[in-house]
């Protein structure tokens, strides 16, 4: 994940912002390999763990999914009939994780 922030600090500062052209689109693509491989582990450390873990994941896994669902549509909402201005929705990843770690804290709790 070092490497990671390293090249995506370097994609941002480096290249001039909004071209479409190839190495814009190879940078893109570039940053996105690690968080594929990221991806991947989690999938792998999914299976690797046992049941009740399993299923404490699973559940704030669910708990996240509907709240991210809530807020982006909460937002858009919010954008198209009270006119708040618009925000990058990329944002977002901030409240998901502190909602994906409270649901796995309840779920702990809730099977403890």
């Amino acid at each position: 994940m070092a490497v990671y922030a390293i090249l995506l600090t370097a994609v941002t500062n480096f290249l001039p912002p909004y071209r479409l052209d190839v190495v814009h689109v190879a940078a893109g693509l570039l940053t996105l390999l690690p968080v594929m491989l990221a991806f991947r582990e989690s999938y792998l450390f999914f299976f690797e763990i046992d049941e009740m873990q399993r299923r404490i994941q699973t559940d704030a896994l669910l708990i996240t999914l509907l709240a991210a669902i809530a807020m982006v549509l909460g937002i858009g909402l919010l954008q198209f009939v009270a006119k708040v201005p618009t925000f990058n929705v990329f944002w977002l990843w901030m409240p998901i994780c502190l909602c994906y770690a409270a649901a796995v804290f309840a779920a702990e709790r809730r099977y403890s």
